[in-house]
């Protein structure tokens, strides 16, 4: 069963992940396991811009402001492993809903952006019964769930060796994510060795620790991985982690050569295109709508001055401020300190409906900025909105959105000029391979690839699959 990657003390050299190299191909793994897994969640969660992500959720959500404050006070040895497994139970008990009798293929996903992502996955191949799965806090205490604790608590023992390792290392968020990703590939494990008519595991991100976990458990019992992105890759983040499975499903071309550049991609690839319809750029007589997209880290201060800039400019102007659409990561309107009635706060609202209603979209280092390009609606990124580094989706080092130092009288007509250069539109179905094409023959071709893959079957001879000793990877 799982636990005996655990306890396991053979492992083949795991390289760190990295762009592509012949000679090193040879000796990194060319398919999911559970070392490779935690590796790659290792080094997502231990990156500068994952440590500043955890310090915004920890200064806006008290619950986990006072379970870090109380880790990093615990005993190392003890306490801190057992608020790991603690975390660890929770992760395996937030899977469900129910399994589906005489699935073929089995999804996880947890944020909406990756539901819709599984949504289109499954619309390609609708005779195909899918499994799917989801973590929510309402199926703790779901019918069957007992078992599967009793299952963790019965290898606890072993776990805990590998934990306490992890709580001499990190601090609570990485290490909690680390071990999650073993969490989930011990209960991924048991589903697939329990319903041999699962062929394939269909995953929306290539770092989560459930989708990790799941193509590692996958891949562990000769299933195959499907991967469809659920954004755009940030080009040049810190880390790009691989793609090692059979299958997957891009946007456009660009997403793939970032992979091929900047790490691995095994997988047979097809294009998709984004999510929505694409539009060419529409224009406007007259400005009446600027809209402001949030994301991780915005700098309020920042923020502030530009909405108060705008005003100086177009002081009829409605002003729309999206919100990140992860909870944890949403700005307090109160902090914002904006009181004006044409600026509005929009959460939850669809976003294909925030786009259509602005003339005008500032962005930071946010993949929105390719949705509202591929909407038909111009894009200005400025840098300063938030904390992370000078383009880090290369959206600017493409061409594909206008660098703005700060807001100017005449940005509308600088967007113009910039949108209209021939190539643009070349530039941009790179990123979205159903821009300006008929949709219905890409998506056709996706699926034949993708049906192919999901009735192949067994992807590889397994009995011999060495363990991995996972104090190489924590």
């Amino acid at each position: 069963m799982a636990f005996e990657a655990v306890e396991a003390r053979v492992a083949p050299g795991v390289a760190p992940v990295g762009a592509s190299d012949a000679a090193a191909d040879r000796v990194r793994p060319q398919r999911y396991d559970l070392a490779g897994a935690i590796r790659v969640v290792r080094q997502m969660e231990t990156s500068a811009a994952r440590s500043a992500v955890f310090a915004e959720i920890t200064q806006k959500n008290a619950a986990y402001r006072l379970v870090d404050r109380l880790y990093s006070r615990a005993d190392a040895r003890l306490i801190q492993p057992l608020l790991l497994f603690v975390y660890m139970l929770k992760c395996v008990l937030s899977v469900g809903p129910s399994y589906s009798e005489g699935a073929e293929a089995v999804s996880i996903s947890q944020f909406p952006n990756e539901h819709r992502t599984i949504d289109r996955v499954a619309a390609l191949v609708p005779d195909v019964r899918l499994m799917r799965l989801t973590l929510s806090h309402r199926q703790l205490l779901a019918r069957g769930q007992w078992r599967e604790a009793a299952i963790m608590l019965g290898g606890a023992g072993r776990i805990f060796r590998f934990l306490r390792l992890l709580a001499h290392t990190h601090s609570f968020m990485p290490a909690a994510r680390i071990a999650s990703a073993l969490a989930f590939y011990i209960r991924f494990t048991r589903l697939f060795a329990g319903n041999p008519n699962l062929g394939a595991a269909i995953v929306a991100s290539n770092y989560s620790p459930e989708a990790v976990g799941m193509a590692a458990a996958a891949h562990r019992h000769g299933r195959r991985v499907i991967y469809a992105n659920h954004a755009p890759v940030p080009a040049n983040g810190a880390v790009v982690p691989p793609v090692l499975a059979d299958c997957a499903l891009f946007y456009g071309s660009a997403i793939r050569q970032t992979y091929e550049r900047r790490s691995r991609c095994l997988a047979e690839v097809a294009l998709i295109g984004q999510p929505g319809t694409a539009r060419p750029m529409q224009w406007r007589d007259r400005v009446e709508t600027i809209g402001v997209f949030l994301t991780a880290g915005t700098r309020v201060d920042v923020l502030q001055s530009l909405v108060a800039t705008i005003r100086l400019s177009f002081a009829d102007a409605r002003i729309i401020i999206r919100q990140h659409p992860v909870t944890l990561l949403q700005t307090n309107i109160a902090a914002i300190g904006i009181k004006d009635p044409l600026t509005e706060l929009t959460i939850g609202s669809p976003l294909d409906a925030d786009i259509a209603a602005c003339d005008i979209v500032i962005c930071g280092n946010s993949g929105v900025a390719l949705n509202v390009v591929s909407g038909g609606r111009p894009v200005a990124y400025l840098a300063s909105l938030d904390d992370a580094g000078f383009d880090t989706n290369g959206f600017v080092q493409s061409r594909l959105v206008y660098a703005m130092p700060w807001w100017t009288d005449d940005l509308y007509d600088r967007l113009k000029a910039f949108y209209q250069v021939p190539g643009w539109a070349a530039i941009m179905q790179s990123y979205d391979a159903a821009y300006g094409i008929d949709k219905c023959e890409l998506l056709s071709a996706a699926a034949e690839v993708l049906a192919r893959h999901l009735r192949l079957g067994p992807s590889a001879d397994v009995s011999e699959v060495p363990a991995p000793d996972l104090r190489q990877v924590a």
